[in-house]
């Protein structure tokens, strides 16, 4: 039976992919007379992505991440400046970014009156805080577990181990995973041997990691879980 909802934050209840264009935007309008094009703000993204992949994989430090992801922009741009300054700059950008996905609100107060909530991100400690401060939306969870306070990411099973740990249940089946990542969320939902939903709010799923549950926006959990 189900007692502990673990939700992704990044993608599954903020909308990372706004909160990353708006902070990339003012980095660069902060450093430079540049005026951002939409090709920028995809490439920025791209490189994100590639380099927290290379972070997540253990590939690489979170220092190399972050100071590659700029340092890659910057030759792309054909500007100079200091990709650790712009990365600080950048980071403090996002603390403030949490714009909170239409369906979030709604199905947070369904399952807070059933279940008990919990985030569980891979992410920076004093990010994901002011992100669900600022959102009004921490309240809700009982606690946050953050990849950067654990030592593990997600899919890492040392990373649930952890949770499971810290409320002393290891009843796996009292555990579902709500995320939007099935390289993270639900490839570590399956190695762990817990129930997990697959957020795809853009119906794309080219992986041959198969969910236990598929939706495509968060009322829909209300078919799964009563």
């Amino acid at each position: 039976m189900i007692k502990y909802i673990l939700f992704d934050l990044d993608g599954t209840i903020l909308d990372f992919n706004m909160g990353e264009k708006d902070a990339f935007i003012k980095t660069i309008n902060n450093f430079f007379d540049y005026k951002v094009k939409e090709e920028d703000i995809k490439k920025f993204s791209e490189l994100n992505e590639y380099y927290f992949n290379e972070y997540k994989n253990k590939k690489m430090e979170r220092k190399e991440f972050h100071f590659n992801r700029f340092n890659e922009i910057l030759k792309y741009l054909g500007l100079k400046n200091d990709p650790v300054e712009l990365n600080k700059y950048y980071v403090e950008s996002l603390k403030y970014e949490a714009i909170i996905f239409d369906d979030v609100i709604e199905i947070l107060d369904y399952l807070s009156n059933k279940y008990q909530l919990f985030i569980a991100s891979n992410g920076m400690i004093e990010v994901q805080n002011k992100r669900l401060e600022i959102s009004g939306l921490k309240n809700y969870f009982k606690k946050i577990y953050v990849s950067e306070d654990i030592g593990f990411n997600k899919p890492d099973i040392e990373f649930f181990n952890y949770i499971f740990n810290d409320l002393n249940d290891f009843n796996k089946d009292n555990y579902i995973i709500i995320g939007d990542r099935l390289d993270s969320d639900i490839l570590g939902a399956i190695n762990s041997n817990i129930h997990n939903i697959y957020v795809n709010r853009f119906n794309i799923n080219d992986s041959n990691i198969k969910p236990e549950y598929e939706v495509i926006d968060l009322l829909k959990i209300k078919d799964i879980l009563k």
